[in-house]
């Protein structure tokens, strides 16, 4: 860094990176130095200092910020073995790494109790899995793995540590959600929400699902199929990624929008009635039922793969060209949902650097701004006098480019190109902006 950088930064100081603390993603930021202790991980294994790399790489894991009872990830050097507790939702991973081996394991439930579809569904599960294995020992059901650090190197323990983690979170969510938690096991460090949260978000469900109905009349018949499924599939996005239901909730939605997408077989206005029906289940839901679907948690992996620019600059082309043809077909009315669709099914589908997932999530929360005034939180558009909090928007897009300008680049902060002429604008020109940014490495 020369002098001029130097007063620069004293000056105007880098804005710290903005942490999303919506999705299901990870609720925090990444270690500032996860590539460095990632690769100190490895340089200990070659030189066979292997408890040394196990620290390195552990450290490369724990996130900073979103602070809860218990860190999500810790461990300790007792005599020649390295013990860590590791957290992912449901599951709590205890594990223990000597020089030869790591082992490791998730308490998933209480056998004797478990209904036999529960016990098959564990067996092919077994087939599906790389690394880890379900067993029975002492009247539970764990899921484990075992690595030999003969070879080890920093890639030989992350994938099967995600794997373990993530899926034993999954199927003690299944349980929870199909059958009764109270058959999981170590679920201690589970967090309730607040009753007036859940009752808040009861609230906005019921009105999200009523304003979709009304702006649909009229529209339901066979030359509005596509506009139909835009908007029930927005509302599914928009409930999930808000709201972060859990259990029956989660997986329900989880199925109605991929079996959209995945069933070829079945005709769009059959797909419709079935998201429209599960609308209706959801609305009909009472409140009782609805608040046993929340609670918090800690994670350590996130649930995504890491996506391509290319591939989310792809998805904007492909979804603004839908936007023209309903436009040049006058059809306005969908026009605004495709455009709240966009960064929905982006955050709901895609692993996301996270300047790009705080970006997406600033668009959400224009369309949302009821939303997220009832949370506490600035409003940055204002539906009734239609006029946006331009300042605000522009500081909230610096505070998401910036921290990782050093990075990359190309990376430009693209605040002053933003068209806040109406909603319809201010989308397009947005997505535009960041379907041409450029995460090319310096």
């Amino acid at each position: 860094m020369n002098l001029f950088d130097t007063i620069k930064g004293w000056i105007s100081p880098r804005p710290l990176p903005s942490v999303v603390q919506y999705g299901r993603g990870i609720h925090a930021l990444p270690n500032p130095e996860e590539k460095e202790e990632f690769e100190r991980a490895s340089d200990s294994f070659i030189r066979g200092d292997i408890l040394s790399g196990y620290k390195h790489f552990l450290s490369s894991l724990i996130h900073q910020g979103r602070g809860f009872p218990h860190p999500h990830l810790s461990f300790e050097h007792i005599d020649d073995t390295l013990h860590f507790n590791l957290y992912q939702g449901y599951a709590h991973i205890i594990g223990k790494v000597t020089v030869s081996s790591l082992e490791a394991y998730a308490d998933i439930a209480m056998s004797r109790p478990l209904h036999v579809a529960i016990k098959r569904r564990f067996l092919e599960r077994d087939f599906q899995l790389t690394y880890c294995r379900f067993s029975e020992t002492d009247g539970a059901i764990k899921l484990s793995i075992r690595i030999d650090n003969a070879t080890i190197t920093p890639q030989k323990i992350f994938f099967p540590l995600r794997e373990i983690s993530l899926n034993a979170d999954f199927e003690k969510e299944f349980i929870a959600g199909e059958f009764d938690a109270s058959l999981l096991l170590d679920t201690e460090h589970i967090l309730s929400i607040a009753p007036e949260k859940i009752a808040s978000h009861y609230a906005f469900m019921q009105q999200w699902i009523r304003e979709t109905k009304q702006s649909l009349i009229g529209l339901l018949s066979n030359d509005n199929t596509g506009m139909a499924s835009f908007s029930y599939l927005a509302l599914l996005l928009q409930i999930d990624y808000l709201l972060l239901p859990r259990k029956k909730i989660a997986k329900n939605i989880n199925d109605k929008i991929n079996g959209y997408f995945m069933d070829d077989e079945k005709l769009t206005e059959d797909k419709n009635a079935d998201l429209e029906q599960y609308l209706g289940e959801l609305e009909t839901m009472d409140i009782e039922t609805f608040s046993t679907q929340f609670y918090d948690a800690s994670y350590t992996f996130s649930p995504f793969d890491q996506a391509l620019h290319d591939e989310i600059a792809a998805f904007i082309d492909e979804s603004l060209n839908k936007v023209r043809w309903y436009k040049h077909n006058h059809s306005n009315y969908v026009i605004s949902v495709i455009y709240r669709y966009i960064s929905l099914y982006i955050l709901y589908n895609y692993g996301l650097h996270p300047s790009l997932r705080s970006l997406f999530h600033l668009h959400v929360e224009v369309y949302a701004s009821p939303f997220f005034k009832a949370q506490g939180e600035a409003e940055l558009y204002d539906p009734v006098t239609q006029t946006f909090r331009k300042s605000l928007i522009e500081q909230r897009i610096r505070e998401s480019i910036e921290p990782y300008s050093n990075r990359y680049k190309g990376l430009n902060n693209f605040a002053d190109l933003i068209n806040y002429s109406d909603l319809d604008h201010f989308s397009q020109s947005f997505y535009l902006q960041i379907k041409n940014l450029d995460y090319t490495e310096s």
